[in-house]
């Protein structure tokens, strides 16, 4: 039976799918590198690839739900995997998009803790999975991982602080937008002080992570376009002008 929370979530909305596996352990290739494991011994990185199982996700795809007990770590080898925290009224606000080398769920796998928050597929995805009573053993044989699931740890809070700084120190929902475009376009494509990147999210996953809805977030964008801050065309958004658009959060 589902826990409480997982019940509850369950009715907030969650559509969980049964993946498709796409492969198991076929010969060892390197396909944590440029990943936190891959600072891993090469002994220890083949034996921990030798446990994996690789599998394709669609978006809408749940891979664990907050305050559940894990029994898998999760690695993502490509996509992209919004991690959220949702509030007794079943509002939510999301924190992170975990895309590629991102390792999940390993300081609940080893320290038998709830997970702090849920894991839900955005784009089709690739997650490598490991099963938790092989992780354990293989922590065992490997100190690292502990010290591996400590900075994840640290990188997840470090995360959430930066969230919770844009959505509670601020009552404007302009400034909380703008604020978090910025944030985004600090990974985007540069050229003086206008920066570009892909912008997928609708309006409402927009909203879930300035702490909005998405009424709001419509109205901001469009006021943001008229006043020539940003520039939308299909998935891709640019930010003509990065000093114009933190004068306009500042003076918001």
């Amino acid at each position: 039976m589902a826990s409480a929370a997982t019940q509850v979530a369950f009715d907030s909305g969650w559509n969980v799918h049964t993946p498709h596996l796409v492969s198991n352990n076929c010969g060892f290739r390197p396909v944590l590198a440029n990943t936190p494991l891959s600072t891993l011994s090469s002994e220890a990185l083949q034996e921990l690839e030798s446990l994996m199982l690789v599998t394709d996700y669609s978006p809408g795809d749940v891979l664990f739900l907050e305050q559940e007990t894990l029994n898998r770590v999760f690695v993502v080898l490509a996509g992209e995997v919004k991690l959220s925290l949702q509030d007794i009224g079943g509002r939510r606000l999301t924190f992170r998009i975990a895309r590629r080398g991102t390792v999940l769920g390993m300081h609940s796998v080893l320290f038998g803790s709830l997970s702090e928050c849920s894991a839900e597929i955005l784009y089709q995805s690739r997650i490598a999975s490991i099963a938790r009573v092989d992780f354990v053993r293989f922590a065992g044989r490997h100190a690292d991982a502990y010290r591996i699931a400590s900075i994840e740890l640290i990188r997840t809070l470090r995360y959430a602080c930066e969230t919770l700084r844009t959505v509670g120190l601020s009552s404007c929902v302009r400034k909380r937008l703008a604020s978090q475009l910025l944030a985004w376009g600090e990974r985007g494509i540069k050229s003086g002080d206008q920066t570009q990147f892909r912008m997928a999210l609708t309006h409402a996953q927009i909203a879930e992570f300035i702490g909005a809805v998405r009424e709001t977030v419509t109205r901001a964008l469009t006021e943001f376009k008229q006043r020539g801050l940003v520039i939308i065309r299909g998935s891709m958004l640019t930010i003509p002008s990065t000093a114009a658009l933190r004068k306009y959060a500042e003076r918001s």
